[in-house]
């Protein structure tokens, strides 16, 4: 039985936070803590990009690449 989440549940964890990391932005007035949301936001698009390139290209295929 494969217990590994699902590229969905990824997803859907990279929105959450980057909807936290839009909204920061939009509320906080302190530069640092808008610079903060930012790398949450950031943080998001990289497990996104992690999600999506696990789910599609094997081990395999990346050790041909280089």
């Amino acid at each position: 039985m494969n217990m590994a989440p699902q590229l969905s549940w990824y997803l859907a964890l990279s929105a959450v936070l980057f909807t936290i990391g839009v909204v920061g932005v939009m509320i906080k007035r302190n530069v640092i803590s808008m610079f903060m949301c930012i790398e949450l936001m950031l943080n998001a698009v990289n497990l996104t990009f992690v999600a999506f390139s696990s789910f599609f290209l094997s081990r395999d295929s990346c050790s041909s690449l280089s």
